[in-house]
């Protein structure tokens, strides 16, 4: 079997998948992996890599004694945004100790880095890439969606 059809159909949420399985891993880690399954590659390392940034200035922030310093305005930046990604790995660290919120954070770039740099891989093996991210499957409104177009503070 040729490395181009050994290849073919590939899984690029195998890594988180993996993590995801592992019994050995940290829970926290775990949980950030199974909301990363089914991000876009590029959306899952950039956003991963956005909400690492912020977390790691509010924790310098908080070292420096600073309450409204540059961590804050970034999150805040991030939750004005709501991306429905960053959105799960915010409810997933905002009540986990900012050290522990970093590491992981850190430790989730590392593998949604690695899962993106796989299409290059696959690519210098002659393989069709297709990656369609699970937002993109959905048959009709989220309730995300559905939530963000209504606002009771928007009736006049």
């Amino acid at each position: 079997m040729k490395m181009k059809e050994a290849l073919q159909g590939y899984d690029y949420d195998l890594p988180l998948k993996d993590a995801l399985n592992d019994p050995m891993l940290a829970l926290n880690k775990r949980l950030l992996a199974g909301a990363a399954c089914g991000a876009g590659l590029d959306a899952a390392y950039f956003g991963t890599a956005e909400m690492l940034e912020a977390f790691e200035a509010l924790e310098a922030d908080h070292r420096a004694g600073v309450v409204f310093g540059e961590g804050y305005l970034a999150i805040e930046a991030i939750l004005d945004a709501c991306s429905p990604f960053q959105m799960r790995l915010w409810h997933l660290l905002n009540e986990t100790p900012i050290a522990t919120a970093v590491q992981d954070l850190a430790w989730l770039k590392a593998v949604t880095l690695a899962r993106a740099q796989m299409q290059a891989t696959l690519k210098d093996a002659g393989a069709p890439f297709w990656f369609t991210p699970a937002i993109d499957l959905v048959e009709g409104p989220t309730a995300t969606e559905m939530m963000a177009a209504t606002s009771p503070f928007d009736a006049d």
